[in-house]
Parts: structure tokens; sequence; C-alpha cells
């Protein structure tokens, strides 16, 4: 591929909340969030890291964050959104690409707030 050639992506990630008797630690955008409501799914629910790793699988056309590290994949089970969004950085690379940059915006949804 050629350097000169931009790419982007996109990338949305949505996890509910936890049932609060699971014991899910929140973590968003790598970080802990002591003393919050954790997030469900199948690794650790971290909307921020997700999002970045579709928006990465976008730009270089490799699927999304499902595709690449969906259900299928019992490995990644409470796997850290950090260590996701390390992979398919690897992955995005290993199919010739180099990542620039990343922007993400967080909402977090008043109906969903607890």
């Amino acid at each position: 591929m050629s350097a000169s050639l931009p790419r982007v992506g996109v990338g949305t990630d949505v996890h509910a909340f936890a049932p609060d008797d699971a014991g899910r630690p929140l973590h968003v955008a790598g970080l802990h969030w002591p003393d919050q409501p954790g997030l469900d799914g199948h690794s650790d629910g971290d909307v921020v890291a997700h999002a970045c790793c579709d928006a990465l699988f976008s730009a270089a056309g490799l699927g999304d964050v499902g595709t690449n590290f969906g259900t299928s994949r019992p490995e990644v089970a409470g796997a850290p959104g950090v260590v996701l969004l390390a992979e398919a950085a690897r992955l995005v690379r290993a199919a010739g690409f180099e990542v620039g940059n990343v922007a993400v915006q967080a909402h977090r949804c008043a109906a969903a707030a607890r």
C-alpha cells in the first residue's frame, strides 16, 4: 500500500452494564475505574479500546472487532481492551498499513447511567 494514501476508518462500540452481581470491574480507555459498575462483554467491555480497534480494522478493510476477536475466539474472553488494541495494530501493520492516529469521542448515555 502507498504510504502517501491516507485511509480513514470509523469505529463504534457499545456495551450494557454487567449485572450487579457479576463483579466486573469497569475499564474504559485502558483505565480502571474503581467502585464503578463494569460493562458486560466477551472481553473486558472497554468501549474506547474496542472502538479504536474497529476504526483501525475499518481503515485497513479487515472487518471489525467482532470478526477478529469475537466469541469464536475463547482465548480472548475477559482480555483487556488494550491487549486487543495492541493486537489490532499488529494485524493492521501485518496487512501492510501504518497507523497514523486514532481519535475517539465518548458519550455516556443518561438512560444507561445508574
